[in-house]
């Protein structure tokens, strides 16, 4: 028989299965929320569209508004103005492209007149 002023006696009512269930079930509910954070999706791909062109008589050039659009998988996040073309000679071809940033001021001008056919539409 076991005395209960043994030390072992207190030790094996510690560590019997329920006790050590019921410490678990505690520490298990206050580690869970019910609350999920929702991670904001995370850009996978960027697609450039070109906007309506706005056409001008000469000697103004038409304009080609660029956006791009930032896509999580099939989700779109974003679209915003990125680039403004330029069509000087009306030929179709953009001679010259605003970068804009975010808040859609110009950060950088590429200009290209010598009549080539390569395109300046940007990449990226």
């Amino acid at each position: 028989m076991c005395d209960k002023s043994d030390r072992n006696f207190w030790l094996k009512k510690l560590v019997s299965p329920y006790a050590l269930w019921f410490h678990i079930s505690i520490l298990a509910a206050s580690c869970a929320t019910t609350e999920k954070t929702a991670e904001a999706p995370k850009p996978t791909h960027y697609v450039l569209e070109q906007g309506p062109i706005s056409v001008a008589s000469l000697p103004f050039p038409n304009q080609h508004p660029i956006y791009v659009k930032i896509y999580a998988g099939d989700q779109l996040l974003s679209r915003h103005l990125a680039y403004r073309g330029y069509d000087a000679d009306h030929d179709g071809l953009i001679d010259m492209i605003e970068y804009l940033d975010d808040k859609g001021a110009v950060t950088r001008t590429v200009f290209k007149f010598n009549g080539d056919k390569d395109s300046l539409v940007p990449s990226h």
